[in-house]
């Protein structure tokens, strides 16, 4: 079993072996890889859709709302934004790639990507299976947005329906043979916060690409050996700010931020877990246009620091971080 810890604890199949506690990651090893070149003329991949729920629909008088995407898609490889955030990293990646293809059908939160009331643009993207050059005929992908008052799963309020093309009635053949296709739609949010986040964050891709490789692989050596040292006081101070957003995003009470620090704290702390090597290969990805910054290992989609419990191997945590700056030094958030 995988648990991604970040935004989220995600928990996804997963299995992977590996013993070193301690590791440095070169610059050699940092490729960018794609997993899908988005074509240039995209007037017969995109399904734009800008809809408003009805007013029997609305609920104006929530005042903590929790903003949903429930995804599902099959046969292909995703990836899903808000704004140019992903809420998660490798939430859409993994088995879906595999030649047989498979479906996934998760509820993914919003709230960490939203910093105040305000339009947010929502994009799903699907690209063929890894491998594959083209969509077939069961590949696809919806997305259904709707909001709720924090804690209350019951009441629902939708938003916005999307999808792919269908395959139903004679002749149809949904996205079979499409390179690429992608859905998009906005919203428009209402929060009882504004936080600053990334918002005024230097841009990242306007700095020298090999000075900033450098300064990120130190970054993540430095974190690698909070971890094999079992420093969970240096952790608690590096993940400040991204908790400190989340349990504002999310509207924890201080005994939640404290029981959501205590089970990070608890896993690095864990003797039963040690540290896989890096991945071989990985990937520099850039969010927020340019604002985030942060490492994927290119073949799981995963963070690239991973802990695996000795006593069952099959158990992994997946360590996921980014990073902005706002003065001279990389920041998580």
């Amino acid at each position: 079993m995988k648990k991604t810890m970040s935004c989220a604890l995600i928990v996804l199949a997963f299995s992977a072996c590996g013993q070193n506690r301690k590791q440095e990651i070169q610059g050699d090893n940092m490729n960018v890889i794609t997993i899908y070149e988005i074509p240039e003329i995209m007037s017969d991949t995109l399904r734009y859709d800008l809809s408003t729920p009805s007013e029997s629909e609305k609920n104006d008088t929530i005042v903590d709302k929790s903003y949903d995407v429930h995804l599902t898609a099959a046969t292909g490889q995703i990836e899903f934004m808000v704004d140019n955030v992903p809420p998660s990293l490798n939430l859409y990646w993994g088995e879906i790639t595999k030649p047989e293809g498979r479906s996934i059908s998760p509820t993914v939160p919003l709230n960490s990507c939203i910093l105040k009331s305000g339009r947010y643009e929502v994009t799903g993207r699907i690209y063929p299976r890894y491998g594959q050059t083209a969509l077939e005929f069961y590949s696809y992908l919806m997305l259904e947005g709707y909001y709720r008052e924090a804690g209350n799963w019951e009441k629902k309020f939708p938003m916005f329906t999307i999808e792919t093309p269908g395959t139903e009635g004679a002749g149809n053949k949904g996205l079979d043979g499409y390179p690429y296709f992608e859905l998009r739609t906005e919203i428009d949010v209402e929060v009882p916060y504004e936080v600053e986040g990334w918002s005024n964050s230097v841009n990242l891709k306007e700095e020298d690409k090999d000075d900033l490789k450098n300064e990120l692989l130190e970054r993540y050596n430095t974190i690698r050996e909070m971890v094999a040292e079992n420093d969970t006081s240096a952790f608690k101070k590096l993940i400040w700010e991204r908790e400190e957003l989340l349990a504002t995003v999310f509207y924890l009470e201080e005994s939640e931020k404290k029981s959501r620090l205590q089970k990070l704290t608890d896993v690095i702390g864990d003797e039963n877990y040690e540290l896989a090597p890096y991945p071989e290969n990985v990937q520099m990805f850039f969010f927020a246009e340019g604002r985030m910054v942060t490492l994927v290992d290119t073949i799981n989609r995963d963070g690239i620091i991973r802990l695996i419990n000795k006593n069952s191997p099959k158990d992994t945590v997946s360590l996921e971080f980014r990073f902005h700056r706002k003065n001279e030094t990389l920041i998580v958030i």
